[in-house]
């Protein structure tokens, strides 16, 4: 059997046609997902990017990895074994397909990028598609299909390989979008929330990518205009600025649709697309307006953790085309369906679980409870179960939301919100006080999920032993401060004439979070 696992950088699923979505965004995504199975509630178990691909690549938390952030002690990859012995109990996810027979390939810019070799070093093949990566030398998906072409029509007929494409474009800042816009605009109307009233409740928090300051500091004072051919608003006054927004990135979407159908027909010229799954997913979505945050990635909630997965498999029965699992699942348990699905042995040391029922008969139960964890901008863990979303705060960066930190008297380890999905699906009322029973329920669960990851008989099975700290709370620290300086935006708010409570709640933060240099 052979897999296409496209992996699109920043995609939310609920900008898919296929997820509910109005606007024309995804006509070729949408066909995989109408001949295969798609999960309404995939989590990655680590955001966002390095920390994302990281557990999928290993199929391990990274609490158990090391890596969970982008910069700093909390990148490095802490893989286990002496030597040169890796150790066999936590063999990486695409190396493990390949002991078993499965020739693994990667066409990515992603380990240059984030200096992530440990993520190329999985595949037997690794082709970067450009030869720089970051700042303004940003890959193209225009530079990504034709490799990834050219390898499918080089290995059409060898079998039992998995072939990782990864597409970048989705991120902003949204370049050769020009046109796609109107095609998308015309399909319909852009999110009808956040409307003003909600923007209005959000303006006076502080951080940034937010309603009141979307660039950094340090790009306010540059020419940070110039880096954004589409052009990005300076802040968000009202709904036409968060549609700027919506539009640039669902244009994106649809970009790159187009290039997911190039490889699909690639799949028929070389007539092996019924023999080919074909995988569509992503390692983080993107905030429009949750928790006050826009186009960007900087938060433990569903607009971050929430991730596309599609899977078109070539065994699909009828019962299972077309189906929506709601069972929850985390998107590196794909590796382990993999395997099962190849006849590859599972490792015992993996924290993923298969969910091959689900392709076979459409529907699964999943994992009662998800813990996700966010490692830039802010530090933090989700706890998803039923309807309830409850978020622990390790460091909240340079952000302050109404009600939670502009509180002088909550105490640094109280950062917590709790928010029902179903009846406040935005997440705009932070009820743990009001709900302390379903606050207590949860954060008692994420505590155990800690203990049972840092406790000294798993760090001895899975990593050798250890020091049995947290790494998320290790690089705390340090502070989520890889694209933000917090004395320089405090210096930018009081330059600017920003309000008292603005200065305030960011100086109490940086009073109450150190930043260790």
């Amino acid at each position: 059997m052979n897999v296409l696992l496209i992996d699109v950088d920043s995609l939310r699923p609920d900008h898919l046609g296929c997820y509910g979505y109005g606007r024309e965004t995804s006509p070729t995504i949408d066909s995989i997902a109408r001949q295969g199975v798609r999960f309404e509630r995939c989590y990655a178990s680590d955001t966002p990017c390095l920390p994302s691909r990281t557990a999928l690549a290993t199929c391990r938390f990274g609490i158990d990895t090391g890596v969970v952030t982008h910069h700093g002690e909390g990148q490095r990859y802490d893989e286990p074994g002496d030597g040169h012995d890796p150790g066999s109990a936590v063999v990486p996810a695409f190396r493990h397909l390949a002991e078993h027979g499965v020739y693994t390939a990667s066409v990515s810019q992603f380990a240059q990028r984030h200096l992530a070799y440990h993520f190329s070093a999985n595949f037997q093949e690794s082709i970067t598609p450009t030869a720089t990566a970051g700042g303004p030398a940003i890959e193209d998906c225009s530079d990504v299909t034709p490799i990834a072409e050219s390898w499918i029509d080089r290995h059409a007929g060898d079998g039992d390989w998995l072939l990782h494409v990864n597409y970048w474009d989705v991120h902003h800042p949204y370049l050769g979008i020009e046109e796609f816009l109107e095609p998308v605009r015309e399909s319909g109307p852009a999110p009808s929330w956040p409307d003003q009233e909600a923007i209005d409740d959000q303006r006076g928090m502080t951080g940034v990518r937010c309603a009141d300051l979307w660039p950094s500091a340090t790009q306010y004072r540059g020419d940070w205009e110039d880096f954004y051919d589409y052009p990005m608003p300076e802040s968000v006054e009202g709904p036409e600025d968060v549609a700027q927004f919506v539009d640039g990135y669902d244009a994106s979407i649809r970009r790159v649709d187009g290039e997911v159908s190039k490889l699909l027909e690639c799949l028929e010229r070389n007539g092996i697309r019924e023999e080919t799954a074909v995988v569509v997913t992503a390692d983080h979505g993107e905030a429009f307006g949750e928790h006050g945050i826009y186009a960007e990635h900087a938060f433990p909630h569903p607009a971050c953790q929430r991730v596309p997965l599609i899977v078109s498999w070539p065994g699909v029965t009828d019962d299972a085309a077309g189906a929506a699992i709601d069972g929850q699942v985390y998107q590196f348990d794909l590796v382990p369906t993999v395997c099962e699905l190849a006849d590859v042995p599972i490792p015992s040391g993996w924290d993923a679980e298969a969910f091959t029922p689900a392709l076979e008969t459409g529907a699964f139960d999943g994992r009662e409870t998800i813990v996700s964890g966010h490692g830039i901008y802010t530090y933090g863990r989700a706890v998803y179960r039923d309807r309830w979303l409850y978020v622990r705060l390790v460091h909240p960066g340079v952000y302050s939301l109404p009600g939670l930190y502009n509180d002088p008297d909550l105490p640094s380890d109280g950062l917590e919100l709790l928010h029902d999905l179903e009846s406040d699906p935005n997440q705009t009322t932070n009820l743990a006080a009001e709900r302390p029973e379903k606050a207590a329920e949860l954060r008692g669960a994420l505590d155990r999920w800690l203990a049972d990851r840092l406790s000294d008989a798993r760090r001895g099975r899975n990593r050798g032993e250890g020091r049995g700290v947290d790494p998320l709370a290790r690089t705390a620290a340090r502070g989520p401060y890889l694209y933000v300086d917090p004395a320089e935006l405090l210096a930018l708010y009081r330059e600017h004439g920003r309000t008292a409570e603005q200065i305030a709640a960011l100086t109490r933060s940086m009073e109450r979070f150190p930043r260790a240099r």
